[in-house]
This record gives C-alpha cells, sequence and structure tokens, in this order.
C-alpha cells in the first residue's frame, strides 16, 4: 500500500525491456511499480548508459526473468509516491539520485521504485542530467582512491583512463595529490588526457608501452592497479608493475578473460582481484555510501562536469545503446522519458 500517492500518478508507464527472441531493447507499457515500506516511487527525468548496465543486462540469462527485467542501475527525477519511514517521507517531492536494486524496476523507464535509502536529493545548482550520473562513475573513483589510501599505496595506474570513469579519476588524483598512471589505446586519447594537464599518460598500443610503464611504476611506486580492460592487457600490467603490487579488475572492455602471469602471483607477490560497486557499498555501510554521495554531489555542483553526448527517449533505447557502444569514451548517452 502506499504510504502517499499523487492523485494524479498514473497505473501504466513505458519501459525499457529486453526483446524475446534477440534481445534488443525495447520499449513496453508495464504497471507502475508500487513503493513498499521504505521505498520510494521516483518519476525519472535522465538516466545514463554505463558498461555495469550492459554486465547487468548479459546476466539475465533466464527467460522468466528477461520478461520482465528492466535495465538502468542509476537515473534522477522526483519522488512521487512513497511507503512508510521517516526518509521515505522526507525525500517526497524532492529532486533526487537514484539507483536500482530490483530487476523489475530499473532507471530505464517513467518511474523507479527503489529504497529511500539508495537516494540522495539533487541540489539546484546540480542539473537532471549531472544528477543522472552522481552515482556510479564518481562514487566508483571515489571508491578506488579510498582503496588506495587504506593499502597504503602511494600511486596508482589505472587504464580506460580516457573514459568517464578514468576522467574523474584524473580529477580526483590531482585533487588528492595522489599520481595516477593513465593508460589509454591510442595517440588521440593520450593526446585528450594530456590536454587536460595530466603528467603520466602512456598509449599501450605503443611498443615501447611496457618498458616506459615498468620505469614509471618503479619511480612513483605505482603498486596499484585498476583494470577495465582485461584479456592480454592484465598480463602486461602485471609484468610491468613493482613487486608486491595488487591489480583490481573492475571491467571488461575487451571481452576477453584476464590474462594472468604466474610467475608475477607466485614469485613476486602481486595479487589479483576483482571490484564492483554494489559489493563496496555494501561492504563500507550505509552512512559511508551517503558521506560520499554528499561528497559527489558538491563535486558535480561546483567543480566536476560529466560530458554528455547524446540523449535518446525510451523508444530508441536500443539506438542509444549502439551510439553509446560505437564509441564509449566520446561522452555519455542518456536515455530520457518523453
Amino acid at each position: 500500500m502506499y504510504d502517499y500517492i499523487k492523485p494524479d500518478l498514473p497505473e501504466v508507464m513505458l519501459a525499457v525491456l529486453l526483446g524475446e527472441i534477440d534481445g534488443e531493447l525495447t520499449a513496453r507499457h508495464i504497471p507502475v511499480p508500487r513503493p513498499g515500506p521504505g521505498d520510494v516511487l521516483v518519476k525519472m527525468a535522465a538516466s545514463p548508459i554505463n558498461p555495469s548496465d550492459m554486465a547487468r543486462i548479459r546476466n539475465v540469462t533466464d527467460p522468466s526473468e528477461r520478461l520482465w527485467f528492466v535495465p538502468g542501475i542509476e537515473g534522477s527525477g522526483t519522488v512521487v509516491a512513497h511507503g512508510s519511514g521517516l526518509l521515505s517521507k522526507l525525500w517526497q517531492d524532492r529532486r533526487v539520485a537514484c539507483t536500482s536494486i530490483h530487476n523489475t524496476s530499473g532507471t530505464w523507464a517513467e518511474y523507479l521504485v527503489t529504497p529511500a535509502t539508495r537516494c540522495i536529493p539533487i541540489p539546484d545548482s546540480v542539473t537532471d542530467e549531472q544528477g543522472a550520473m552522481l552515482v556510479v562513475n564518481p562514487m566508483t573513483a571515489l571508491a578506488f582512491f579510498e582503496i588506495a589510501e587504506k593499502g597504503g599505496h602511494k600511486a596508482i595506474i589505472n587504464t580506460a583512463a580516457a573514459s568517464a570513469v578514468g576522467r574523474m579519476v584524473s580529477f580526483l588524483g590531482k585533487k588528492y595529490k595522489v599520481p595516477v598512471i593513465h593508460v589509454v589505446r591510442n595517440e588521440k586519447q593520450k593526446n585528450s588526457l594530456d590536454d587536460l594537464g595530466n603528467d603520466f599518460v602512456l598509449d599501450s598500443s605503443r611498443d615501447e608501452f611496457s618498458d616506459n610503464l615498468k620505469t614509471l611504476s618503479h619511480r612513483l611506486r605505482a603498486t596499484l592497479v585498476f583494470d577495465a580492460v582485461g584479456g592480454s592487457l592484465t598480463r602486461r600490467l602485471m609484468l610491468a608493475i613493482p613487486e608486491g603490487s595488487s591489480i583490481i579488475i573492475y571491467g571488461n572492455l575487451s571481452g576477453e578473460q584476464p590474462e594472468i602471469d604466474h610467475r608475477s602471483l607466485v614469485s613476486d607477490n602481486k595479487k589479483v582481484r576483482g571490484f564492483f560497486l554494489g559489493n563496496y557499498l555494501k561492504q563500507t555501510g550505509t552512512l559511508h555510501s551517503i558521506r560520499n554521495l554528499l561528497k559527489v554531489r558538491k563535486l558535480l555542483g561546483s567543480e566536476l562536469t560529466i560530458t554528455v553526448r547524446d540523449r535518446f527517449p525510451l523508444e530508441k533505447a536500443q539506438q542509444a545503446m549502439d551510439t553509446y557502444l560505437g564509441n564509449m569514451t566520446a561522452g555519455k548517452v542518456l536515455l530520457i522519458p518523453s
């Protein structure tokens, strides 16, 4: 039962779902979800396409689940209804950044139901579009520096450095005065990061990449790597970094399994593990997450702006996905409900 509901709330909404046969994204009308205790119902304003969204879609393999799976991990909108609970009532009529937890209610829809604890108010200085990207990429970048500080690492290495996450890592590295070695895949991306004033940018397509990475990582004592690429690059990283270093895999942009060098693991005491933001937020707790969201909100309201490349209505979700996959470093692609 609703604890509060606006009188003009519709019974059905447009949402993005997966095609029953080919798995293509398609927009269909489904019932508006209902908030339970502690939940809020958000009328969505904008939602980005992230690599984590694609991973989530790939993991939905059960045919029955695919029928009702609504993608979209983060977005922004206005709370229009809520279940019982103090926080849910507090967010009523507020613009919020939000994340989804239910497979049947993602942000690629006109409405989202999610716990009030998964929302944070957006200040007037932050637009709906910027607020829609408040969580996944900025929170991931913040987590990287928390992990680095906790592990006593003096410098870090980040792959896919021209991506949205990579640019936030660049921004935070300068802000926190932590040296970052940025790894990109071509000269154009290297030039773009050089133009932003980054001191250490390496192009992995160059013959001298491995030698340069080895020299630079040892000089800076860069003993922590965040790898979003995988495949053969992971092994090249392992061979170059100092003894005792750690590689944290948070993506698989190459589409290939990460290659691991056995000798580096055994003889050089190097470590490899994974990172998923959802698990990290569970481990660090709700209060910690809220503090980080407030940090991100402040940054987006003043110092940090995320580039938006294009916008599509829900009806053109597949076109939006194809556009994003065509050049994932050109800027964010947003889905905007009509």
